[in-house]
C-alpha cells in the first residue's frame, strides 16, 4: 500500500480491534470502547497522512456482537476507505436518513444543512462510500465536480444480491453528489440538476463480467448494444448461448446438468433488471480491463465429487476484483464535450495475474502476494467542467420546449375528446328530457277521479327518482373510455419512442423539469 502511493485506498475484510483503555474517549452510544483500525496499519496512516472512512460505530458494534457470540472474537470485519488528506477533502453527508436528490419540485421542502461527519450510518461493512473534492483549488481543477468513491464487497453466491448491492451503491452516489452540489444554492439551475453521477466503484465483486452474465448487463458496451436493438439471428443465438453458460457458472452447475427452463427465465429477468438499474440512474458504467486476481484449485461440483481421489485438480484463475467507473457516452466522446454527461477516465492500471506465472501455478496466497486476492490499482483523470456553451444551452432549452409541446398536444387531444363527450352528453340529456316531458304531458291528459284525494297524494309522493343512465348514455361513456385508453396507449408509445433516441443528458433534463424519475414519466406521463 505504501509503495503504491495511492491517494485513495479501498480495503475489504479489514479486521478492526477494540480500542485499549486509556487511548481515547469511550463510545457515545454504549459503555464499550470503540472499534478502531488495527495497530499494524496505524503507522502508515499517521506517516502518510491518510484519513479512514468507516461504517458507524453502531453498525460495527452490531457486527462485533455477532462475532463474539458465534466466533468468540470481539472484533468487526469491514470495508474501509483511506483518503490522503493533503490531496482530497471529504465532503459532508446529508443529515436525513432518507435524503433524496434535490430538484425544482422538492427544493423548498429539502433541508440541505447536513452535519459534518465522516462515519455514516448509511455505510455498511460491505459497502463504504465517500464524496471527495480536490483539497486545493487551482485553475486546472477549480471546476472539477465532486466524485464518489465506493468500496464494495459483493455477495459471494447470489447474483441477484450483487445486482441489488450495485443498485444501492449508485443510489448512494447520487444522494451524496446531489447534496454537495446543491447545498449552497438557494435555487437549483438547469445546469446543476443535470450533472451526472461521477463515481468509482472498487472492490471484491465475487463475479466475472463475462458475456451472458447479469453483471455485464450493467456495463456501457451491453447498454449500447441493447439500445441499438441488434436483431441479427446469429447475434441472438450467441447471446442465448452466453446466457446459458453464465447461468451455469453462477449456479455452480455443469454442462451435463445445465440450468432448467425456470432458472434460465429467472436469469434473463435478472439481466433485464440489471440493465434497467443503470438506465434508471442515467449513467454509463465501464470496467477497467484488469485481468485475473484470484487463483486456486478449480471448483468441484456435485457430479464429480465422488471422482477418484487420485485425480489431480487443476489451478484456475478468476477475475473477481474490479474497478468500475461512470463514463461519458459516445456523443460526448465524439464532440469532446466538457459539459456533457461525462464521467472519469482511466489512463493507467496495474497488471494482474497474467504477469505473474509463479502465482498462477501455485495459487494465492503465494510468496509474492500474501493475500488470496491480488491487489488492483488504476490512475483516473477527473475532467474539469466548464460552463455550458451557448449551443448546449440552446439545445437544452429546445429539448424542454419540444417535450412541453409534446405534452401540450397530448393534453389538447384529451381535452378535445372530453369536450366532445360533454357536448354529446348535453345533447343526449336534452333528448331524454324532452321524452320525459312528453311522457308527463300524456300522464296529465289522462282522466283523473276528482273525488279521490288519496290518489292526488299518491301522485305527489310517487314522483319518479332519477333512474339509471339510458342505454345510449352508457354506450357513449363506454366509447369515451375506449378512446381515452387508446389515446393514453398512443401517448405512452410516443414517450417510449422519444426516450429511445435521447441520451442520459436529456433524461436528466426531463427529471429536472418534472421533478420525477424519467421512468415514471414514461409510464404515467407528467404529474
Amino acid at each position: 500500500m505504501v509503495a503504491s502511493q495511492a491517494e485513495v485506498i479501498c480495503l475489504q475484510e479489514l479486521q478492526l480491534e477494540r480500542q485499549e483503555k486509556g487511548e481515547g474517549d469511550k463510545s457515545e452510544s454504549t459503555d464499550v470502547l470503540p472499534l478502531v483500525l488495527p495497530e499494524w496499519i496505524q503507522p502508515m496512516i499517521d506517516k502518510y497522512g491518510y484519513t479512514a472512512i468507516l461504517p458507524s460505530q453502531d453498525s460495527l458494534d452490531h457486527i462485533a456482537s455477532r462475532n463474539l457470540r458465534v466466533l468468540g472474537s470481539d472484533s468487526a470485519v469491514t470495508n474501509a476507505i483511506l483518503v490522503k488528506k493533503d490531496q482530497w477533502k471529504v465532503l459532508e453527508e446529508p443529515a436525513e436518513e432518507d435524503a433524496e436528490p434535490i430538484t425544482k419540485k422538492n427544493k423548498k421542502n429539502n433541508n440541505s444543512k447536513g452535519m459534518q461527519r465522516i462515519q455514516s450510518a448509511k455505510n455498511s461493512n460491505t459497502m463504504v462510500s465517500v464524496c471527495l473534492e480536490p483539497a486545493t483549488k487551482s485553475e486546472a481543477i477549480n471546476t472539477a465536480d465532486p466524485v464518489v468513491i465506493s468500496c464494495v464487497h459483493l455477495d459471494a453466491t447470489d447474483e441477484r444480491k450483487r445486482v441489488l448491492q450495485l443498485t444501492k451503491c449508485l443510489e448512494r452516489s447520487r444522494t451524496l453528489l446531489d447534496h454537495n452540489q446543491n447545498k449552497e444554492n438557494d435555487a437549483v439551475s438547469t445546469t446543476a440538476v443535470i450533472r451526472p453521477v461521477r463515481a468509482i466503484i472498487a472492490g471484491d465483486m465475487n463475479a466475472e463480467f463475462v458475456p451472458g452474465s447479469c453483471m455485464v448487463a450493467t456495463l456501457k458496451e451491453y447498454q449500447q448494444k441493447k439500445k441499438r436493438q441488434m436483431s441479427q439471428e446469429a447475434t441472438e443465438s450467441d447471446e442465448a448461448m452466453a446466457e446459458v453458460a453464465a447461468c451455469t457458472e453462477a449456479l455452480r452447475l455443469t454442462c451435463a446438468e445445465p440450468p432448467n427452463k425456470e432458472q434460465l427465465q429467472d436469469w434473463r429477468q435478472l439481466r433485464k433488471e440489471a440493465y434497467d438499474l443503470v438506465q434508471d440512474h442515467c449513467v454509463f458504467l465501464d470496467r477497467v480491463p484488469t485481468g485475473p486476481t484470484r487463483c486456486a484449485y478449480e471448483h468441484t461440483s456435485s457430479s464429480n465429487s465422488t471422482a477418484d481421489a487420485t485425480t489431480q485438480r487443476k489451478m484456475q484463475s478468476w477475475k473477481l476484483d474490479h474497478l468500475l467507473y461512470t463514463c461519458s457516452d459516445d456523443e460526448d466522446d465524439k464532440n469532446d464535450s466538457k459539459t456533457g454527461i461525462g464521467g472519469v477516465r482511466p489512463i493507467a492500471y496495474w497488471a494482474t495475474l497474467e504477469a505473474d506465472s509463479t502465482s498462477c501455478q501455485s495459487g494465492l496466497p503465494s510468496a509474492t502476494c500474501p493475500s488470496d486476492h491480488l491487489p488492483i490499482a488504476a490512475v483516473f483523470e477527473i475532467p474539469s467542467r466548464q460552463a455550458p456553451t451557448a449551443k448546449e444551452n440552446e439545445a437544452s432549452v429546445a429539448f424542454v420546449q419540444k417535450v412541453q409541446g409534446f405534452e401540450k398536444r397530448h393534453k389538447e387531444v384529451v381535452e378535445q375528446a372530453k369536450a366532445e363527450l360533454k357536448a354529446k352528453e348535453t345533447e343526449l340529456q336534452q333528448k331524454e328530457l324532452e321524452k320525459q316531458k312528453e311522457a308527463a304531458n300524456k300522464e296529465d291528459l289522462a282522466p283523473v277521479d276528482n273525488n279521490s284525494t288519496q290518489g292526488k297524494k299518491k301522485k305527489k309522493g310517487n314522483q319518479k327518482r332519477a333512474g339509471p343512465p339510458s342505454t345510449e348514455m352508457m354506450e357513449l361513456k363506454r366509447e369515451f373510455r375506449s378512446r381515452l385508453k387508446a389515446f393514453q396507449k398512443n401517448q405512452a408509445q410516443e414517450r417510449e419512442e422519444l426516450l429511445r433516441v435521447i441520451g442520459n443528458r436529456e433524461k436528466l433534463l426531463l427529471q429536472a423539469h418534472y421533478g420525477i424519475p424519467w421512468r415514471k414519466w414514461l409510464e404515467q406521463g407528467p404529474p
